[in-house]
């Protein structure tokens, strides 16, 4: 895929978050409850983190940049997909059962486990890699 394609489907994405917000804050209170619409946006949060984390192991790196073998990578790149797609459903799940009071914090707490998972995953590998 392009860059400009990757780009203007980032676009598109982060244009389409912007809408669905818009609305909730439209339709709430009058159409929808404020407690609904908060989850509601709390859950379109974790879905964009849930679809990008998934692309994660699908972007292939260039040989060149490579500090460690292929099998490597790709190993780790899919640790980090799966760390971080399990942080987002974690998070969508807390706004949507936990009490709204706390949602933000369960839900932030549980993705941020997901991201050290993986932050520390790569550190991992960047530390065995050689630096040539």
């Amino acid at each position: 895929m392009s860059t400009s394609a990757i780009l203007l489907r980032s676009l598109f994405a982060a244009a389409a978050v912007l809408a669905c917000s818009a609305l909730l804050v439209w339709a709430s209170p009058e159409h929808i409850s404020e407690e609904t619409a908060r989850r509601l946006l709390g859950v379109l949060l974790g879905a964009v983190v849930v679809a990008y984390s998934n692309s994660i192991p699908k972007v292939l790196a260039a040989r060149a940049r490579l500090r460690c073998s292929a099998a490597e990578e790709q190993a780790a790149r899919r640790f980090a997909g799966w760390s971080l797609v399990l942080g987002g459903l974690a998070y969508v799940l807390a706004w949507m059962v936990a009490p709204l009071s706390v949602a933000g914090l369960i839900g932030g707490a549980l993705l941020a486990i997901g991201v050290a998972l993986a932050l520390l995953r790569c550190l991992r590998l960047g530390s065995k890699g050689s630096l040539t």
